[in-house]
């Protein structure tokens, strides 16, 4: 048997740093953006794993894959949602020269031969979580990019809406601190806990088909809550009074909405125009691995002007 190929990301897991610290590490020759220290330990470990420390991806034609993922039983909402996503992805990496694929699957463990298939050069997952990529074979070597998910792993990038702040735009806007929570059921359960965060749990409704919306709202008549997703909105919009209602949305539609609807817009293309810019300094080397891998997205309310 040959001998198994050493990644940066089992340097990273080693020296523990973020994959894109040990890429900038082995592939910038002045010290720059980190020490010299975790350079030098980089380095070192590197050579004691005979990782070839002269690789560079200059001159390389990238490709990006965009794997869509599914939900069993999801909502109308959710694909909609998620195929705009993709589609803004797509059109953000174009003007970048940075052709792509868009893949919906169920699995990242099975479908993994047919992600590789297209040889990509990034990876972008859309919401979707980590743990399943410690279980593909053969082993991820490719820079990933989570968007509309959370994880603490510091090994990928995530790209995601600044909900605290919406939420707290929305409690603003509505004149109330006890909202209720409607919103479309996510694979992250990280992320579920960050958008459940400060409501009772009696207020919180994912829509899962599990149980009755409108016997939520219906047991929620004189409150005023948050709801998150564009189709979504609308349905509890036809059921709840739209003057108690503030709606993240994402599709920069807001003609889908009653006008006494509160609007809290998180577009898609913001999203899409965040990950593209990391990833096109991911495939360059030209960033900078102390900045943190979690980026917040800031909603497009005048707040934040």
């Amino acid at each position: 048997m040959g001998e198994k190929k050493v990644s940066m990301r089992q340097i990273a897991q080693i020296c523990g740093c973020s994959l894109a610290t040990v890429s900038y590490a082995l592939n910038h020759t002045g010290q720059g953006k980190i020490s010299s220290a975790t350079r030098l330990r980089i380095i070192d470990t590197a050579k004691q794993l005979n990782y070839p420390t002269t690789r560079t991806t200059r001159g390389k034609k990238n490709r990006a894959a965009i794997l869509v993922t599914r939900l069993h039983g999801e909502s109308v909402g959710r694909r909609l949602h998620l195929t705009d996503l993709a589609m803004q992805l797509e059109a953000q990496l174009l003007e970048l020269g940075i052709p792509s694929v868009i893949l919906r699957l169920g699995d990242l463990v099975e479908d993994w031969r047919k992600i590789l298939a297209v040889s990509p050069s990034v990876i972008f997952v859309l919401d979707g979580g980590c743990r399943a990529v410690a279980h593909v074979n053969p082993p991820c070597v490719t820079p990933m990019i989570f968007v509309d998910c959370d994880n603490d792993d510091p090994l990928y990038y995530k790209i995601l809406p600044d909900y605290p702040s919406l939420m707290g735009e929305a409690k603003t806007r509505l004149g109330r601190e006890d909202l209720f929570l409607v919103a479309e059921p996510v694979r992250s359960g990280q992320l579920m806990t960050l958008l459940s965060q400060g409501f009772a749990p009696q207020d919180v409704f994912f829509h899962d088909g599990t149980q009755s919306l409108s016997a939520f709202l219906e047991a929620h008549q004189g409150r005023k809550g948050v709801v998150v997703g564009d189709l979504l909105g609308v349905e509890v919009c036809g059921q709840f009074p739209p003057e108690d209602l503030a709606v993240i949305c994402s599709l920069d539609d807001p003609g889908l909405f009653p006008p006494q609807t509160t609007l809290l817009p998180a577009p898609n293309a913001d999203k899409a125009k965040a990950a593209a810019a990391v990833a096109s300094d991911l495939l360059t080397l030209d960033y900078d691995p102390t900045q943190g891998n979690r980026i917040l997205v800031k909603g497009n309310f005048p707040a934040n002007g």
